[in-house]
């Protein structure tokens, strides 16, 4: 209890702080408050988000001559869509008292922070779609697919009900999915109207997927301004882009740019950086990673000691947006995971799974599905996520398979082959990991594996590791992540109030005025991200 108190009085005092310096530095929000057009923002409790935000709202009230108004992204996903008493009270009380974040988006010029609502004509707009459900929604690929008015938002109800749930698939006969596949209708013309009755001029989210991302789906539509930005990215996105991490597109035209000795150096650099993480060492390169998935070998074999080819299935999470760089060749996680069981009991490999070790610090399910996973198809062995990828390659794995993984640009080094079910990641221009053209093809090739040729594409790998790593990096806002990481103790930290405190005790003038004139630059360069 007497650490709760001081807790709570130590997160008090860095707020008054933290909007005392607000209020001082972002000022043409406030001053734009009675204007028509309007900053749409997303609203929500992740510390670093704040301080972001107000950066960018400041810039684009000025440029925009527009008032900030903030919505909730997180309707659906963490929320129901419509408040009981209960939470229309805290919301009304927080709003009215500028109690906590409410507080800290009203420092940076705020106007409004509303909760979307529902009336009449949007539940029988919503009605009236849903009433077309059986005959629009007759499998998976249809929901992923699915649009209003030629708005994809189907892949956003698919990764948001699976993130809401922590679900590994979809039931589209539920009443559990159906009611949620109702409810997101209703908040797409919950939002459209809102774009109706206001001039939205520009709009900054979180994310590009998720439920949240509707707004930028409209705006996207409308050819509004739209950006996304995070701890590590900062997007501007668009009709041919309208996901995050998409600059892979234009790695391998950039680096030709590069003169000889630019080009040298550049695969330097990936080179130390990239044996780097085989050696087990944490960077910025992953900043979420807390733990190596390349640690030390053990003396204890893990593979089977036979002439089979040994294939590594390498999921990611289940829950955590399927659908976050677009389609793959399955609709999700298990569904991909499904397809390889039932090879897997006609084939003579020998077969594995790994989870990445930070699948255990998440709140996820991804271990407890692919342990049930390994029991309903016994001749894929389930590996110990702890144990080190360096092991693994040593005693001679000859295939991982990923749907759209890192990994793809790991295992290939040392001249393994990575398979990738989806044409949609980043390594996509090159040719160092095999990439089938559709689920046919892929389904064709996992059946009829052969002993792997050497791969030897290590200047191509390090090219892409440049270019993704280096090239489009992670330091647009913070020079260097993985120091400030260390400095508040942790990844999760960036989203409580140690990041409020080391904004706020690094602070100085200048670099705020460099960061304050790069995010500018951006804005009006219309580029894709920032380099």
């Amino acid at each position: 209890m007497i650490y709760s108190k001081k807790f709570f009085l130590r997160n008090w005092i860095i707020d008054i702080k933290l909007k005392k310096k607000f209020s001082y530095l972002f000022k043409n929000a406030e001053l734009n408050n009675n204007k028509k057009n309007i900053i749409l923002l997303e609203f929500n409790n992740w510390t670093l988000n704040h301080i972001l935000s107000a950066y960018f709202c400041d810039i684009l009230s000025k440029k925009y001559n527009a008032r900030v108004e903030a919505y909730p992204g997180y309707q659906l996903h963490s929320s129901s869509l419509n408040q009981n008493f209960i939470n229309k009270f805290l919301w009304s009380l927080g709003n009215k008292l500028s109690f906590k974040s409410f507080g800290i988006y009203k420092s940076f010029g705020v106007s409004n922070i509303f909760w979307p609502k529902e009336d009449l004509e949007i539940d029988q707009k919503a009605q009236k779609e849903i009433n077309k459900y059986n005959k629009m929604i007759k499998s998976k690929e249809d929901v992923q697919n699915y649009k209003i008015n030629n708005i994809l938002i189907g892949d956003l109800i698919y990764d948001s009900f699976l993130k809401k749930n922590l679900l590994p698939t979809i039931n589209i006969k539920s009443f559990q999915f159906k009611n949620f596949f109702f409810d997101s209708i209703k908040y797409f013309f919950i939002m459209e109207n809102y774009f109706n009755k206001n001039k939205v001029t520009a709009i900054l989210g979180f994310h590009a997927v998720y439920l949240g991302a509707v707004s930028l789906r409209i705006g996207i539509n409308r050819n509004i301004p739209c950006y996304v930005l995070n701890i590590e990215r900062l997007y501007s996105l668009n009709k041919k882009r309208y996901l995050s991490g998409l600059e892979y597109f234009d790695s391998k035209k950039i680096f030709k740019t590069f003169s000889k000795n630019k080009k040298k150096s550049s695969l330097k650099i990936a080179k130390k950086n990239l044996i780097s993480r085989f050696s087990g060492l944490l960077s910025s390169d992953l900043i979420y990673s807390s733990k190596s998935a390349y640690g030390k070998k053990s003396n204890k074999r893990i593979l089977r000691n036979s002439k089979n080819l040994k294939i590594l299935i390498a999921p990611p999470s289940f829950s955590d947006s399927p659908h976050f760089m677009g389609n793959t060749f399955f609709p999700d996680v298990y569904e991909w995971l499904e397809c390889l069981g039932k090879i897997s009991n006609k084939s003579n490999y020998d077969w594995y799974i790994k989870c990445h070790p930070d699948f255990t610090m998440l709140k996820d399910k991804t271990l407890y599905y692919v342990k049930k996973f390994t029991k309903k198809y016994p001749k894929i062995k389930f590996i110990d996520s702890k144990a080190s990828h360096n092991q693994l390659i040593s005693e001679g794995i000859n295939y991982v398979l990923t749907v759209n993984g890192t990994i793809s640009g790991e295992y290939p080094y040392f001249n393994v082959n990575a398979i990738n079910a989806s044409e949609n990641h980043s390594y996509a221009l090159y040719d160092f990991s095999i990439t089938p053209k559709n689920r046919l093809e892929y389904i064709k090739l996992i059946n009829n594996l052969k002993k792997p040729k050497a791969i030897n594409k290590k200047k191509q790998i390090l090219e892409n590791y440049y270019m993704k790593y280096e090239y489009f990096n992670n330091r647009w806002f913070f020079e260097e992540l993985n120091n400030v990481k260390n400095s508040i103790k942790g990844y999760t930290n960036f989203v409580r109030h140690e990041i409020y405190k080391y904004w706020l005790d690094n602070f100085e003038i200048k670099i705020h005025k460099e960061r304050y004139k790069r995010l500018k630059k951006f804005i009006n360069s219309k580029n894709y991200t920032v380099t």
